[in-house]
């Protein structure tokens, strides 16, 4: 076990369970959020001190759920003063952090129904049924809030100058994990069907973000994902950096280990060289239309 990150099998268990504990929550703000283009309204933001969903409006009131990892409580508040809290310790069921968090909407005046069915996981057992996954390990909790703060940084670095419509690096709760994404502004219509995809491959984008990994693929990573996606990136790959980072053919995506970032003198700028390198690939093998423009420096 690495000191400063866990492989996904290191904490498999409590990884899921927090996942769900997440997607309950990021649920709830599906139901409760105005729609916006690219799922934009169902991100949940990075805090010091965690993830909440921000503030979603209410029947009279707004209100918000926000999970403390240092602390390891979810508050559950709304514009009026009226706060309830949930204690996420082991042994908390799926079920009964389901059940708890809906008493807690009640109890602040915002009940919401939701879809039970967990999205994009492995083990797909309705949330109020999930009696499986209640390991909650806080130190390992706690680690994977660290490694979500140096994902802050570090996408934040790279997308901050980028002009045009950005989501800045926030956390999705049905894949967990930390991303934000360039748009170029051209249409680009999925050619599949579902209802997610087609809502979400509707222009030209590239998302970079962080991953903990999954039972597929262990290893926590940096990945860049282009769309349309790209099949090969043939003799472009010589401009990828930093060294250690790859584009796999099967997914399509840019890859950079957490490991492999940590291996450098300066972590942060591996990640922010991945990135930028990246882009330029796609740009070279598919530029964009005002890419100059969203690429032109800042004056200060």
């Amino acid at each position: 076990m690495d000191k400063n990150f866990l492989n996904y099998p290191d904490w498999q268990a409590t990884a899921d369970t927090l996942h769900l504990y997440l997607q309950v929550a990021g649920k709830v703000k599906l139901e409760r959020s105005y729609p916006e283009p690219e799922w934009g309204h169902v991100r949940m933001p990075l805090t010091v001190q965690g993830i909440g969903t921000g503030i979603m409006p209410g029947p009279d009131t707004n209100f918000e759920i926000y999970f403390n990892l240092r602390q390891h409580h979810v508050d559950v508040q709304n514009s009026n003063y009226i706060r309830t809290r949930i204690e996420l310790t082991d042994g908390l069921s799926v079920a009964d952090f389901y059940r708890q968090l809906m008493g807690a909407l009640e109890f602040i005046e915002a009940p919401t129904v939701i879809n039970t069915d967990p999205q994009e996981f492995y083990d797909p057992v309705p949330f109020d049924a999930d009696t499986k996954h209640s390991t909650y390990d806080k130190h390992a909790v706690e680690l994977f809030l660290d490694n979500l703060h140096f994902a802050h940084r570090s996408l934040g670095q790279f997308l901050g100058p980028v002009r045009g419509k950005v989501f800045a690096p926030s956390y999705w709760f049905g894949t967990m994990d930390l991303s934000g994404t360039i748009f170029s502004g051209q249409s680009e219509p999925y050619p599949g069907n579902g209802v997610i995809a087609v809502n979400c491959f509707d222009e030209r984008f590239c998302e970079f973000g962080f991953w903990p990994g999954d039972p597929s693929s262990t290893e926590p990573a940096f990945y860049v994902m282009p769309y349309p996606f790209l099949s090969n990136i043939g003799s472009y790959g010589t401009m990828l950096a930093p060294a250690k980072a790859e584009f796999l053919t099967r997914s399509s995506e840019f890859i950079l280990t957490l490991k492999d970032a940590f291996s450098y003198d300066d972590p942060q700028q591996a990640v922010v060289d991945f990135c930028r390198t990246s882009f330029d690939i796609v740009q070279r093998l598919d530029p964009w239309d005002d890419i100059d423009w969203i690429t032109e420096p800042l004056a200060y």
